[in-house]
């Protein structure tokens, strides 16, 4: 404890020697103030903001963040929001600018504001937007606070599943960050959630959780704690069940605890005592717990014959419940959540979508780039062999005409033959190397490990063999890959389809591709 609270006027003296230094820059003190509120220390946070001069706030960002963090101050203390204009005027603002954390920030306190204003309807709805929000920014604090608004919105509507997700939700985020009062106000959400379906095994494990946290409690949460610690016991052992409402009591005047006390005094026997108990729990502002003291009083009276009082308790609960349905009709909590999720969803759906068009169109253009790089390297390669070819001929037709004229000079000649007998050499190795591809094919072998060098090798090698062949091949085809041109030549060699598949390593099938692009190149 004492390790923690130095930690903390550790980082209350860096904050403070940080505003310090930026006095004159009210964004960065605002900034400050947001960290300190974040880190639950309202009143370091409060003497930093009322530091802060007005007249100094000069653009619409300060203007719409010095909005946001008064209205945040002034929630944490408690104190009475007549109205939202400030926080209307920061979010027109951030929804303008998209700065999604602080218009998430904004939505939120605009939302609570209105739920107490009595716009129920209005408050869930900015409250979902600011979970939608949020959603994407995985920020823990900001989810907490929404979190908490959303389970109490839900339960205070009995909408109590939904209200057990959010709580689930604020548990696990502040187990993550070990954060003990937002993991008491959740705990405390759940053990209330669970009693009130009389699931005591879950309240148990609830409380076991909660209990050793009761340090950390803010004092309407401890409340709740001492009202549920009651709930209970109320079973097991009624006196220090009724201890701890008596100690809830004494912290406030809750209607809620007056209810649970007069079902112990109605099961004990002391029946006026439960009665009294029961008339003030009616000052409860929540419905469902007003219809469900005044069934028990209902019930009371029936068992005692004295009608004429039941059946005005039956007329109470009868308004009442008109009262909550109406209630629930105007402000249809779960219709306004479910239509905010589904939009939600189809706006995921689309992104999802528009980012797969995207990778298509990539894949698409790197495909045609990759066919337009083979393309002018083939090309290219074509073009060495040809310009090889050319060559050879050319310098025959010189060595020709160097031979036959006396004239020339023997350096020439000389050099020319040391050309001739490296395209010679040059040449003796391709055919060579067909020789043995030619022999390989012969001896029944296939081409799965071959390279394109090894089918124009064949083809020269053939050429010495079949010219006649080849030159027409040349002729009749524009230009057919080194493959292909192997692929026409087996069938010359008089090679069965069977065979030829088993050379080039492919299915019977696949030959049909082979023909169909050969039969293309026909000129």
């Amino acid at each position: 404890m004492n390790i923690q609270r130095t930690i903390k006027d550790i980082f209350i003296i860096i904050v403070i020697c940080c505003y310090a230094g930026c006095q004159n820059k009210p964004c960065h003190n605002l900034q400050l103030v947001e960290e300190l509120l974040d880190r639950d220390l309202l009143d370091s946070a409060s003497n930093i903001f009322n530091s802060i001069d007005p007249t100094s706030i000069k653009s619409t960002s300060d203007s719409a963040y010095y909005n946001l963090m008064k209205t945040e101050i002034m929630w944490q203390k408690e104190e009475k929001i007549k109205n939202d204009s400030i926080i209307s005027f920061s979010i027109n603002y951030y929804e303008q600018n998209k700065d999604l954390k602080k218009l998430a920030n904004a939505y939120h306190y605009k939302s609570g504001i209105l739920y107490l204003q009595g716009k129920k309807k209005e408050a869930i709805y900015l409250e979902k937007k600011a979970e939608l929000v949020a959603k994407t920014l995985h920020h823990d604090i900001l989810n907490l606070k929404i979190y908490n608004n959303l389970s109490y919105f839900n339960l205070a509507a009995n909408n109590k599943k939904e209200a057990e997700k959010y709580l689930k939700k604020m548990l696990e985020i502040s187990n993550k960050i070990n954060n003990n009062l937002w993991k008491s106000v959740a705990l405390t959400g759940l053990i209330d959630i669970h009693l009130d379906q009389n699931n005591i095994d879950s309240a148990c494990y609830y409380i076991n959780q909660a209990t050793p946290l009761t340090k950390h409690l803010v004092s309407s949460i401890r409340i709740s704690f001492l009202g549920n610690m009651g709930r209970f016991l109320e079973e097991v052992d009624p006196q220090k069940a009724i201890s701890f409402y008596n100690e809830a009591l004494r912290l406030e005047e809750n209607p809620k605890i007056y209810g649970f006390m007069a079902n112990i005094y109605y099961k004990a026997g002391d029946v006026d005592k439960a009665m009294t108990l029961w008339n003030k729990s009616l000052n409860s502002p929540d419905i469902s717990f007003q219809i469900e003291i005044l069934q028990q009083q209902h019930q009371y009276l029936n068992e005692h014959d004295r009608e004429h009082e039941a059946h005005q308790v039956a007329k109470r609960i009868i308004a009442l419940k008109d009262s909550m349905a109406i209630i629930e009709q105007q402000d249809s909590i779960k219709e306004i959540q479910n239509m905010l999720e589904q939009e939600y969803v189809v706006q995921e759906a689309r992104e999802e979508r528009h980012m797969l068009i995207a990778i298509c169109c990539g894949l698409i253009v790197t495909i045609c780039i990759g066919i337009a790089i083979y393309t002018v390297r083939r090309r290219h390669y074509r073009k060495e062999i040809s310009h090889h070819k050319n060559e050879a001929l050319s310098n025959q037709e010189i060595l020709r005409s160097l031979q036959q004229s006396s004239e020339q000079s023997a350096k020439d000649l000389k050099h020319l033959h040391k050309e001739m007998e490296m395209l010679r050499t040059e040449q003796s190795q391709l055919l060579a190397k067909g020789k043995q591809r030619y022999d390989e094919i012969m001896q029944g072998g296939n081409t799965a490990l071959w390279h394109k060098q090894d089918f124009i090798a064949f083809m020269e090698y053939y050429r010495m063999t079949e010219p006649t062949f080849v030159e027409q091949q040349e002729k009749e085809y524009n230009t057919l890959s080194p493959k292909l041109q192997f692929f026409e030549t087996l069938s010359h060699m008089g090679y069965s389809n069977k065979d030829i598949a088993q050379i080039l390593c492919v299915g019977e099938d696949s030959l049909r591709s082979y023909k169909a692009r050969v039969k293309k190149q026909k000129r």
